[in-house]
């Protein structure tokens, strides 16, 4: 499988002190990959230096192709990268609608299949289009957050903790429509702390601690490891 982002030995963080200590990572062609590991590992950091929110000393991203190490955020979104936070991600004061409309701010023309194509996937959001964003659960707030950043066709969504804070039922929902985004072709890169469910449903991952890679495999692979288990997803 030929790797649409290539991250390596990536070296970087906030002010003087780096986050990460050298990590490499990649993400295959509609492939979802999740990252792992305890907190302060530097999992959301790895994240944030794809899409271009910190500074990085060491190392290089190569995405579909071009290599996009230090390129701001705008320029990424415009290669084919999206990123969707893991708070303050939707505009609570506007409907369901309008925050889908400002995802697509880089679109020009007709938006009608960018609707049709993000309704499709969230047919939740389409019955509740009108409805005030501030006003869904979290599970819903999380769907407009992906559906928003998918407005933009992109070749490869990065999601940091879709579903911190969100019942089992929306836990599933989420990770079902992760699934249903890889489908229609788009690639997906996720932080999550609900480790074991997130690697039985990714294709491969990642497992960092203290800023640098401990393990990498299929999402089987790694949930079968003992020491994985032991050290990183109790027991």
């Amino acid at each position: 499988m030929s790797a649409l982002l290539d991250m390596r030995e990536l070296s970087g963080g906030y002010g003087d002190a780096d986050i990460l200590q050298g990590v490499s990572l990649h993400v295959g062609e509609r492939e979802i990959v999740v990252i792992v590991g305890p907190n302060g590992a530097g999992k959301s950091t790895a994240m944030k230096a794809i899409f271009g929110l910190l500074r990085i000393r060491r190392g290089s991203i190569v995405f579909d192709g071009g290599d996009i190490t230090g390129w701001a955020p705008n320029r990424i979104v415009q290669r084919g990268i999206c990123y969707v936070p893991q708070v303050d991600n939707i505009f609570r004061e506007m409907t369901i609608h309008e925050n889908l409309e400002m995802g697509a701010f880089l679109r020009k023309g007709d938006l009608s299949a960018a609707f049709d194509r993000v309704y499709s996937l969230f047919p939740d959001l389409k019955e509740r289009h009108r409805t005030l964003a501030g006003n869904l659960s979290g599970g819903q707030r999380q769907m407009v957050a992906m559906g928003r950043a998918l407005m933009l066709d992109p070749k490869l969504l990065l999601l940091d903790e879709p579903t911190a804070g969100l019942s089992p039922k929306y836990m599933e929902q989420i990770f079902q429509i992760s699934r249903d985004v890889r489908d229609t072709g788009v690639a997906i890169l996720l932080v999550e702390q609900h480790a074991k469910q997130a690697l039985a449903f990714a294709d491969r991952g990642y497992v960092l601690a203290a800023g640098a890679n401990r393990h990498e495999g299929t999402g089987s692979a790694l949930l079968a490891d003992r020491e994985v288990a032991e050290m990183f997803l109790g027991g």
